[in-house]
């Protein structure tokens, strides 16, 4: 049994933290979400974004909306904690390179006037996609998604 050190990231303002494989490194990424990957690596890119959804939405609703994803997506909905996950993967091309993404959307309840939905992608060469450490990678990024803590914006 292969045990995996691991650390936790903290990011958008410590609102949401995760873990990752601790010899992944942060690359520089524009706009709204963070990207890891193993060092070296030519395939295997993590992604991760936050959405505040500030209007009135109950845990049902939230429950309700991701179920519509899982079935737009042919996905699959389940719960960690007081999480809700989505996970789907799909084939498409990047730079006329055919990929497979893994996807996770996490939505996390924290009021009637806020949730926060995460969004996590991990992005292989559609080569990579049968390999062992690939299935190995994505089930513990599954596992991991699905731990997300959120926690609620600072009210300065």
């Amino acid at each position: 049994m292969t045990t995996t050190r691991l650390d936790r990231v903290f990011i958008f303002g410590d609102q949401l933290s995760f873990l990752i494989p601790h010899e992944w490194a942060e690359a520089d990424e524009e706009g709204d979400s963070y990207l890891y990957h193993a060092q070296n690596a030519h395939s295997g890119w993590f992604r991760a974004s936050l959405i505040s959804i500030k209007r009135g939405c109950s845990l049902e609703e939230l429950r309700s909306l991701l179920d519509e994803r899982a079935q737009k997506e042919s996905g699959q909905l389940y719960e960690v904690g007081d999480n809700v996950v989505v996970a789907w993967k799909e084939d498409s091309e990047e730079d006329s390179d055919p990929i497979t993404h893994f996807w996770w959307a996490v939505g996390h309840y924290h009021g009637p006037k806020l949730s926060h939905e995460a969004l996590f992608s991990y992005t292989v060469l559609l080569e990579r996609k049968a390999a062992p450490e690939t299935s190995r990678t994505v089930e513990l990024l599954g596992e991991l998604v699905g731990q997300a803590k959120f926690a609620p914006p600072k009210v300065v």
